[in-house]
């Protein structure tokens, strides 16, 4: 059984868009209770789309201003809301599930009863939304990240639009803050930790700042975020960011064996919920002394040994860039694709898309 509440709120997280779609289903209402009471799922469920302040939601529905106050403070600690001063004032704004709610439980790093708790209600969850798929359910059909090309690797000459720079929004950017990887640090919670770097997934700008002066990452210079960037790439991590192209509000530094995005790609689980890059590898067979390198550290299993010669299989490249990085002899090259997708243009945009391609099938009782 479920209270009501949670089924409005679950319409309510549907509507802010994102990746993870919420079911109306048992272990969707075990999430939502672990993570608000009763009362701060129904004040969520009616707050508006835009963010508001705490003195006009009240107002709005015809509630103390001071309890509505603490109610918002205490989800914005709790990470489930945003919250931006805007001209001296605060407001908040209900997140979505992903990017976003799922990610503040866990960005901090923490290893206690209640994180595991977490982890597997998460896991749970994740297993019915995969299951659902599969079967031809729900869906969200329009990809909400995207994958940023590692942009040493691109050749000089070639046209890079801003949005495929990280270095872009680094020196675009106000604030940056630096979080603990959600994807590796679930598995460090669930028995099955990664060795790749932890802390280097990153947040940009005023919600970024917001995030830190509440505990949940740190802020670094611009100079420490390219540091940041490196360490990631040494390790053969994949860049993920959310497919918009004006400005971006975080970068996932993903590894193929914990990361959901890339293992949705590789195990063709959720093919669209993540876009390549603007880019795919090339290869120059002379040049190829066939060592293998590139086949070790490419996330997708999209190259292999033919002849003592790598190949490519272009519909498993995501242009990562990865592969180049590694290879002794410069046999491999990132080229632009020929059908180069175009990110929406902000979040609004996006989710606008998102919600256009979401397809539902019957809810679970």
């Amino acid at each position: 059984m479920h209270e009501p509440v949670y089924e409005k709120l679950t319409e309510a997280l549907n509507m802010r868009g994102g990746g993870l779609l919420a079911i109306k289903c048992p272990e969707f209402y075990d999430i939502l209770r672990e993570l608000f009471t009763p009362e701060e799922a129904a004040l969520a469920s009616q707050m508006p789309m835009n963010p508001m302040s705490a003195a006009d939601l009240a107002a709005e529905l015809g509630r103390d201003p001071g309890e509505v106050e603490r109610m918002l403070e205490d989800m914005a600690n709790k990470g489930l809301v945003s919250s931006e001063e805007r001209r001296g004032v605060r407001h908040y704004s209900l997140l979505q599930m992903l990017p976003g709610m799922v990610e503040m439980q866990f960005v901090k790093g923490e290893v206690n009863d209640r994180a595991k708790r977490l982890a597997l209600l998460f896991v749970n969850y994740f297993t019915v939304m995969t299951q659902r798929v599969q079967k031809g359910g729900a869906l969200v059909q329009f990809p909400w990240a995207r994958v940023i090309t590692v942009e040493a690797e691109i050749p000089a000459g070639v046209g890079i639009q801003p949005y495929d720079r990280v270095s872009h929004y680094i020196e675009n950017s106000d604030y940056i803050a630096v979080f603990t990887c959600t994807c590796r640090h679930l598995g460090e919670l669930l028995g099955t930790p990664c060795d790749k770097p932890k802390e280097v997934c990153m947040g940009f700008g005023a919600g970024a700042k917001s995030l830190a002066e509440r505990g949940f990452g740190r802020l670094v210079s611009k100079e420490k975020a390219r540091q940041i960037l490196d360490l990631a790439e040494k390790a053969g991590l994949v860049h993920c960011s959310s497919n918009t192209s004006e400005n971006i509000e975080f970068i996932c530094n993903c590894c193929g064996c914990h990361c959901g995005v890339l293992q949705s790609i590789k195990n063709a689980a959720m093919p669209s919920m993540v876009t390549t890059s603007g880019f795919i590898t090339a290869v120059d067979e002379e040049k190829c002394m066939g060592c293998g390198d590139c086949i070790d550290r490419c996330p997708m299993e999209a190259l292999s040994m033919q002849d003592d010669v790598v190949v490519r299989a272009a519909e498993r490249c995501i242009g990562c860039g990865l592969c180049v990085s590694t290879c002794p002899t410069e046999a491999l090259r990132m080229e632009p694709r020929s059908d180069r997708p175009l990110p929406p243009r902000d979040r609004e945009s996006l989710n606008a898309a998102l919600r256009a391609s979401l397809k539902m099938d019957s809810p679970s009782s």
